[in-house]
């Protein structure tokens, strides 16, 4: 067992290197670490001292234990995940992420060649990866490697929003299905995608972390 694990550990990696090559090419800060914690380590010493963070709508982001460390740390975070708001708080703390120093986010897929891929139902958290936040710091996990465009739209729709849908309770098609039926409800889930080609002009700070690990949906 231990050499099959060796050889799927070392096809991560190959993968993890090549798609950060890509991402470099893009003007990305990119990085590969095998594991989740040699991760989060890694995102911990980005993150300044004092700095404000804002976290997006990412499981990535949470199982990882991020929003609980830099809270113990003393950092102000803005995640409107937090249990016993009113609309109005969940709008406005959406809002202070979009000017937050530091924004952490996951992705939904990204291609072997370094495009990003990501829906958003409200879309606070594609905006605050193109604009705003001083710095980003993207993490995602070996399972939203993608061949091209196209399959990271299909694993977006057939993966990735059947799960948040489940995880959420929505009662939505696809969390029935398991899969997209192209629904057009009004409370629908896919309402709006992003596909960033390079790294966006003007932004002084765009760190994309990958792990050889599944994280996240």
């Amino acid at each position: 067992m231990g050499d099959f694990n060796k050889t799927r550990a070392w096809y991560r990696q190959q993968l993890g290197e090549t798609v950060k090559k890509a991402l470099e090419r893009r003007g990305f800060k990119a990085y590969y670490f095998n594991t989740a914690q040699e991760a989060k380590n890694n995102v911990l010493e980005l993150i300044p001292a004092g700095a404000s963070i804002g976290v997006g709508g990412s499981v990535t982001i949470r199982e990882m234990g991020l929003v609980e460390e830099l809270r113990a740390r003393g950092h102000e975070v803005h995640d409107h995940w937090v249990s016993g708001i009113t609309p109005e708080e969940d709008w406005e703390i959406r809002r202070r992420q979009l000017t937050c120093d530091v924004f952490l986010t996951g992705c939904n897929a990204i291609t072997i060649d370094g495009r990003l891929l990501n829906t958003d139902f409200t879309g606070n958290r594609v905006a605050a990866m193109i604009f705003g936040p001083r710095r980003i710091i993207m993490v995602a996990g070996i399972n939203k490697i993608v061949k091209d465009i196209q399959a990271g739209l299909e694993r977006i729709k057939n993966v990735a929003t059947p799960l948040n849908s489940h995880r959420r309770n929505w009662g939505k098609a696809c969390a029935k299905a398991g899969y997209c039926i192209e629904c057009n409800l009004e409370d629908k889930s896919c309402r709006v995608t992003t596909i960033i080609e390079m790294c966006p002009k003007g932004s002084p700070d765009f760190h994309v972390i990958l792990v050889g690990e599944e994280l996240g949906y």
